[in-house]
């Protein structure tokens, strides 16, 4: 005989509770809250019990005034529901904003919707969807296997409940979902999964700027170490001659282009590089709080922790040798990596088909990203900061570059595979996030 199902609840882990001055109970969840009323004594208990350990809920239906409150928390997403059976957990609905359920019964064939993912953790499976109010938690294999097989779960009280759980979620759709129309399938399901975690909590994880990694590891310095290769001093240009004659940033905001050709019969200079690379990126200062290096650029960042290095790829530069550059923003010089390689070649293909022609830049600046200088620091929206970082950083090239009356283009592809091949850098400590093509600008054309 298959044993009954069993439901036992809990408060979420990460919910605090508060008196108001009325003497109402509140529980907070940024950005959530909730207003219990009064409680009594024996309420409190059974509160603070809830906020320890799962309680089974036919126990708590001895309480009848605290159970009609125990509906309004369920229906809120307050609640964890963990269904059990023979005394083993089987799985657990985790909300993480109140119940947006799908009504009614499930239809007959249920698949796995294109944006659920089911991943490990720790010792125990989690189903999740950007488009649903809960995780589902799989504590037993049984219910793992119900997601790779369509079997019939009828002799399985457990699984009928999980069926229906994951219906209701989200997390199951009828197996013709894939014919719904937009918005859903004008989304990718890695973008949605990316838009979706970059802006809301993680249970467990901090959000925002934190020091997680204390006592565990130490932050990277803020400036990298160098390579070892042949350094070259760049030229200072002079501000208060340079940018008099410039125009204002209203004018330039207008004249901004993307400009994918080069005049290489009057290519860019190693003073002009050195220019553009000091106005774009060049380090104003570091300085230390808590211990921490922070650094101050032109452009924003996140903690002022700057984690973009920029990679000069040069392919037609008066005064410097062709091939792979690092620029170092503290003491404003370039130290060369190597010279024209295969690798060095596939790079500057690679952005001439991502500008859409057939001549390389003069120079295309890869950016990295050294990961771990915000990742530190930013457990939950490291890599969404890292992205808008790149951004502010495009914009800036190109207001530089147009105010210099150079051709810039910011491209949307790049061959990181031949970057961490040239660099000998590991992709997960530094890889390339952003490419931007550099040249000198024909004389006939205007933005």
């Amino acid at each position: 005989m298959t044993p009954p199902i069993e439901e036992m609840v809990r408060l979420r882990p990460e919910v605090a509770g508060t008196l108001a001055p009325d003497g109402s109970y509140h529980l907070l969840s940024w950005p959530h809250s909730t207003c219990l009323g009064r409680l009594t004594a024996d309420q409190h208990a059974l509160l603070r019990r809830l906020g320890q350990e799962s309680v089974p809920l036919g126990e708590l239906r001895t309480h009848p005034g605290f159970f009609t409150q125990l509906e309004l928390l369920r229906t809120g997403g307050w609640l964890h529901v963990t269904v059990a059976a023979a005394g083993r957990k089987v799985y657990t609905v985790e909300p993480e904003r109140p119940q947006e359920p799908h009504q009614g019964e499930p239809p007959g064939r249920l698949t796995l919707s294109r944006f659920a993912i089911a991943r490990r953790d720790g010792g125990e499976v989690v189903v999740e969807s950007p488009l649903s109010w809960c995780r589902v938690r799989l504590h037993e294999r049984r219910a793992v296997v119900l997601l790779a097989a369509d079997r019939p779960v009828d002799d399985d009280p457990a699984l009928v409940r999980l069926r229906q759980d994951l219906w209701a979620a989200g997390l199951a759709v009828p197996e013709d979902d894939e014919a719904a129309g937009p918005p859903e399938r004008l989304w990718q399901p890695h973008e949605l999964w990316f838009h979706h975690r970059s802006r809301t909590r993680l249970p467990g994880v901090p959000y925002g700027k934190g020091d997680w990694t204390a006592g565990v590891f130490a932050p990277p310095g803020a400036r990298r170490e160098p390579f070892g290769g042949e350094i070259v001093e760049l030229a200072r240009s002079d501000p208060g001659r340079r940018y008099a004659a410039e125009p204002r940033l209203t004018e330039v905001l207008e004249e901004r282009r993307s400009i994918r050709g080069h005049d290489d019969g009057a290519p860019l200079t190693a003073a002009g590089l050195g220019e553009f690379l000091h106005r774009c990126a060049g380090n104003r200062g570091i300085y230390r709080i808590d211990g921490v290096q922070h650094v101050s650029r032109p452009y924003p960042a996140g903690g002022a922790m700057h984690e973009l290095e920029i990679y000069p790829v040069v392919r037609k530069v008066s005064g410097l040798e062709p091939g792979l550059y690092h620029y170092d923003p503290q003491d404003h010089r370039l130290e060369r990596l190597s010279g024209t390689t295969p690798q060095v070649r596939r790079l500057l293909r690679a952005g001439a088909m991502a500008a859409a022609t057939v001549q390389e830049p003069q120079v295309l600046l890869v950016i990295a990203a050294r990961f771990g200088r915000v990742m530190s620091g930013y457990q939950a929206m490291a890599y969404s900061l890292v992205m808008k970082h790149v951004g502010v950083l495009y914009q800036t090239m190109y207001l530089v570059a147009t105010a210099m009356g150079l051709a810039p283009c910011a491209l949307g592809d790049g061959d990181g595979g031949a970057f961490a091949a040239a660099t000998g850098l590991d992709p997960l400590e530094e890889g390339a996030v952003g490419e931007f093509a550099l040249g000198s600008r024909y004389a006939e054309v205007r933005p």
